[in-house]
C-alpha cells in the first residue's frame, strides 16, 4: 500500500520536498504553473543543479504564462533562475501549447514532483515563498510508484512540442495503489468523472475544499442531490481570490446549494488555495484541480485518486478547525444582498465558462 503524508502547512510541504530531493538517486521530474524566485526556490534550485551535475536525469516544466504572471513583480528573477538551471544541465521546458489539439487557453496547471520510482509530491501549491502564507493542501506519497509520474511528465511535455508525442493511456495511470487522474483539454475530463463518482458514492458525509468555485450544472446538481438524500455536504472555498469576478459569480450556485441544505463556508482567513474532496468512505481526490470550468475542461490538471480513511479524518479535522475563519452562507445573507450586488453576480455568472 502507498503511504500518504498530508501537509496542512505549505512550509512543511516545502521542507519535506527539499529533504527528499536531496536523497534522489536516479530521476527527478517536476511540473508546476510557476517556479518563482525566493528562499525555497533557491534551496530547491541548488539541489537540482547538484543532482544534474552528479549525472541524474533532472527535468522541470513550468507554464509560460504562469511563470510570467503568477507574480509579475518577480518576472525577471523567475526567468533568471530557469536560465541558471539550464546552464547547470537541468532539462527545463517552458510550456507553450503547440500540439494540434490545444490552444493558448490550455495552460499547464499540473503540480507534482516525482523522485525516482518511490516518491511523489502532489497538491495545490506552486513553488513560491508567498504560498507559505496561504491555506493549501499538499501531500507526499511513498510506495512502489513505478514510472507513472515520469511517463506522465513526458506525455504532458509533448503538448508543448511539435515532435511526436510519447504514447500514454490516460485511463491507466496507476501509481502503486493509487490512480493518477488528468484533465487533458478537449479530450479527457478524467478528473471531473472521478469527482462526480466520489460525490455520488458518498452515503453519510462529503467535504470539498477549493480555491475557485464555479461548478457546471451537473456537478452542482450532484451536490444538491446528495444533500437532499440526507448526506451532510460541506463546501469551503476562498471568499476572495485573484479573480474577483469569480467571487461575485459563485453567489449564484451557492444560493442553490443552501436551498438544498448544503453547508457552505466562505473562508476569510487568507487565500484558501486547497483543491481536495473526500467522502465518508475515505475516498479522496487531491491535486491541482479547482471546481471550475478551467480545471474540469480547459487546463492541464493532475489529481491523485485513492482511499485512506486516516487521511480523510485528518482532512476533516482541519476543515472543522478552519470553520471559525469562515462566513457560513445562510438564506438571510442572500436576502440582505443589494440589488446591485445581485445584478453583478448574475452578470459575472454568465461569464463563468471563461473565468
Amino acid at each position: 500500500m502507498n503511504r500518504h503524508t498530508y501537509f496542512p502547512k505549505v512550509e512543511t510541504f516545502y521542507a519535506s520536498l527539499v529533504e527528499r530531493l536531496a536523497d534522489a538517486q536516479a530521476k527527478i521530474s517536476m511540473t508546476y504553473l510557476a517556479f518563482e524566485e525566493g528562499l525555497w526556490a533557491q534551496q530547491i534550485m541548488e539541489i537540482l543543479r547538484a543532482k544534474s551535475a552528479a549525472g541524474l536525469c533532472v527535468q522541470m516544466m513550468v507554464d509560460e504564462l504562469g511563470q510570467q504572471f503568477d507574480e509579475p513583480r518577480r518576472l525577471l528573477h523567475n526567468h533568471e533562475i530557469l536560465a541558471r538551471l539550464r546552464a547547470a544541465g537541468v532539462d527545463v521546458e517552458i510550456f507553450r501549447p503547440s500540439a494540434p489539439s490545444v490552444s493558448i487557453r490550455n495552460r499547464m496547471h499540473c503540480k507534482f514532483t516525482a523522485i525516482d520510482d518511490h516518491t511523489a509530491f502532489i497538491g495545490g501549491s506552486n513553488i513560491a515563498d508567498y504560498y507559505t502564507a496561504w491555506a493549501d493542501t499538499n501531500m507526499r506519497v511513498d510506495g512502489d510508484l513505478g514510472d507513472c509520474f515520469h511517463r506522465t511528465f513526458e506525455f504532458l511535455r509533448g503538448f508543448s512540442r511539435l515532435s511526436d508525442q510519447p504514447r500514454l493511456d490516460p485511463f491507466d495511470l496507476q501509481a502503486g495503489t493509487d490512480r493518477l487522474c488528468l484533465t487533458l483539454p478537449n479530450q479527457h475530463p478524467d478528473i471531473r468523472a472521478a469527482l462526480l463518482n466520489l460525490i455520488h458514492s458518498s452515503d453519510q458525509s462529503l467535504h470539498l475544499r477549493t480555491w475557485y468555485f464555479l461548478p457546471d450544472a451537473e456537478i452542482l446538481e450532484a451536490l444538491c442531490e446528495r444533500s437532499r438524500r440526507g448526506v451532510q455536504v460541506n463546501l469551503m472555498f476562498s471568499h476572495q481570490t485573484r479573480v474577483r469576478a469569480v467571487d461575485f459569480a459563485n453567489h449564484i450556485p451557492v444560493h442553490r446549494l443552501i436551498q438544498a441544505g448544503v453547508n457552505v463556508y466562505r473562508y476569510t482567513g487568507t487565500y484558501l488555495h486547497s483543491k481536495v474532496a473526500w467522502n465518508d468512505h475515505g475516498d479522496i481526490l487531491l491535486g491541482s484541480a479547482n471546481l471550475d470550468a478551467h480545471s474540469m475542461h480547459i487546463n492541464f490538471e493532475s489529481c491523485l485518486q485513492f482511499n485512506d480513511l486516516g487521511l480523510a479524518w485528518e482532512l476533516r479535522r482541519d476543515f472543522v478547525n478552519d470553520i471559525p475563519a469562515c462566513i457560513l452562507q445562510v438564506r438571510e445573507l442572500v436576502k440582505r444582498r443589494s440589488i446591485s450586488e445581485r445584478i453583478l453576480s448574475h452578470t459575472c455568472n454568465l461569464a463563468a465558462p471563461w473565468l
